[in-house]
């Protein structure tokens, strides 16, 4: 199951709405057909939300009003077009939203959550990075924070969103509290606290 982390404002939007029915993550190429994070090549924060939206106390309009004004206070206090929100639907029951963030920082900042995306180097400049990595295909592989701020040419995306995370490139290497679809490609979150991995 998963859930989808707005803002606080628009969170209470869509609870409102009686948005009650959380729409399971499955292994979709980009997670369009679910609620989902798409790490994307040029660097940009794809979020795309599926979930049931009951018209009852709240409508539509209403919900595509608040997003939007929601993400125009960010875009004024970050700069503009750090948040691009495409697409804003209703239909039979079902509110699907996409939002473009420049950068994963926009995307943290925005949802208030953890959502690093960058070079070892950078996460160890932000991060401790006191954790044992295994090996997304042989488990008994494992790095540890010395290893990790040496390997230059992988990206390490650190996390606590629940949603499943689609990355550009493979999981390589991923903490105890991740699970990480066959092809690799996509993550969830199996526990509490930061997830972390390695890719490529």
């Amino acid at each position: 199951m998963t859930g989808f982390r707005f803002s606080s404002k628009i969170k209470t939007c869509l609870l409102l709405g009686a948005v009650m029915l959380l729409i399971s993550a499955c292994e979709k190429s980009g997670g369009e057909e679910v609620t989902s994070i798409t790490v994307q090549k040029d660097g940009t924060i794809l979020s795309h939300i599926v979930e049931s939206f009951e018209q009852g106390y709240y409508d539509s309009e209403e919900l595509q009003q608040s997003i939007l004004a929601e993400a125009a206070d960010y875009n004024k206090m970050a700069g503009n077009g750090r948040i691009n929100v495409e697409k804003i639907d209703v239909d039979s029951g079902v509110a699907t939203v996409r939002m473009i963030y420049q950068e994963a920082e926009d995307y943290a900042d925005f949802n208030h959550t953890v959502f690093f995306v960058g070079s070892t180097e950078k996460a160890g400049e932000e991060y401790e990075l006191n954790v044992v990595l295994s090996g997304a295909k042989d488990t008994n592989d494992t790095v540890g924070r010395a290893d990790i701020l040496a390997m230059k040419d992988y990206k390490l995306l650190i996390t606590d969103a629940q949603e499943p995370v689609f990355l550009n490139g493979k999981a390589e290497y991923i903490s105890d509290n991740v699970t990480v679809s066959s092809d690799r490609n996509n993550i969830q979150l199996s526990g509490d606290g930061l997830g972390y991995v390695l890719y490529r």
